[in-house]
C-alpha cells in the first residue's frame, strides 16, 4: 500500500514528512521510495509536482501519490491539461501517449475520472506565510524555472527568488538537482552536508532546498533521492532501485525515445 496522508512517524525528533518531487512515471523508484517510507514509518508526504512525463508508468504512479497531504503542479501535468507549449515534437508525442493511457478504456471509467480530476486540483504553490514554503520550480516561476548551483555565479537572480517569498525555506524539485541554496548565495551539495542540515543550523537564515528527483535523477547519482522533514533536521535520502525494467518498459514504448531509458542508469 501507498504511504497515506494523516500518518506520522514519531521518535525522538518528532513528526516526520517525505518530500517528493519529480517522479516521471517511474513506478520502480517510487515503489523504492515508499517501500523505504515504509520501512521509516512515515506516512506523510508532500508531492512537488512531475508525477507523469517520460515514464512508462503514468497511472500507476498517480495511484501512488493520491493521497498526499500537499499536491502540486509540475510543468508536465501543466502540459498534459493544457497546452505544451514549451515541449520539443518528441515531448509532446510522450504526453499525448500518456494522455491515452489515463483516457484508457481497458480501466474503470470513474478511476479515469478520479486520475483527471486529482491532476486538475494540482496548486501551483502552497505556504504557510511562516515556516515553509512549496513549489515546483522557483518562487518567482513556480513551473518552469530551473533552481540549479549556477544560481550561485548569478548574485542578483538568487536574491531575487528569496525576495519572491516570504517563508524561512522553501521546498522545490524541477531540475532533478539537488542541494540547498542559502540567501547568502552559498550553495552546498547534500555529500558536502553529509546528506542532511539541521533546523537548528539554519535558525535566523533563510534557505532554498532541491529535493532532487525520485525517477529521473540528473546529479550523476542514479538512485532515487527524496528529502524528509522533521523538527530537527532536513535529511536528503538516496534509495537504489533495479532500473532495467523500467528501461524496458520504455523502450517497448515507440512514443518515448530511447535516451529516457538510457539515461536512467547514468543520473544524467
Amino acid at each position: 500500500m501507498p504511504a497515506r496522508r494523516g500518518g506520522t512517524a514519531t521518535g525522538a525528533s518528532g513528526p516526520m514528512k517525505a518530500i517528493l518531487s519529480d517522479i516521471h512515471a517511474n513506478l520502480e523508484a517510487l515503489e523504492a521510495v515508499l517501500e523505504d517510507l515504509r520501512r521509516q514509518r512515515i506516512r506523510t508526504f508532500v508531492l512537488l509536482g512531475d508525477v507523469i512525463g517520460y515514464g512508462p508508468d503514468p497511472r500507476a504512479c498517480i495511484e501512488h501519490l493520491m493521497d498526499a497531504e500537499i499536491a502540486l503542479l509540475g510543468n508536465h501535468e501543466e502540459a498534459l491539461l493544457y497546452y505544451p507549449e514549451n515541449f520539443n515534437p518528441k515531448a509532446r508525442e510522450a504526453l499525448e501517449w500518456t494522455r491515452e493511457q489515463l483516457n484508457s478504456g481497458a480501466h474503470d471509467r470513474e478511476r479515469n475520472y478520479a486520475m483527471w480530476d486529482f491532476l486538475g486540483n494540482l496548486k501551483e504553490q502552497e505556504g504557510d506565510g511562516r515556516r515553509f514554503r512549496w513549489v515546483h520550480g522557483s518562487p518567482l516561476d513556480p513551473l518552469h524555472e530551473y533552481v540549479t548551483p549556477r544560481l550561485v555565479r548569478k548574485p542578483e537572480r538568487l536574491a531575487a527568488l528569496f525576495e519572491a517569498f516570504r517563508e524561512q525555506i522553501l521546498f522545490c524539485g524541477h531540475s532533478h538537482i539537488p542541494g540547498v541554496y542559502l540567501e547568502d548565495g552559498r550553495f552546498a551539495s547534500p555529500a558536502a552536508l553529509h546528506h542532511e542540515i539541521s533546523l537548528r543550523a539554519l535558525e535566523g537564515r533563510r534557505a532554498i532546498i532541491n529535493v532532487g528527483s525520485v525517477g529521473q535523477p540528473r546529479d550523476g547519482d542514479p538512485r532515487a533521492c527524496y528529502v524528509t522533514l522533521d523538527r530537527e533536521r532536513i535529511r536528503f535520502c538516496r534509495v537504489p532501485y533495479d532500473f532495467r525494467p523500467t528501461q524496458a518498459k520504455i523502450r517497448r514504448v515507440d512514443a518515448l525515445p530511447d535516451f529516457l531509458a538510457t539515461r536512467l542508469e547514468k543520473g544524467r
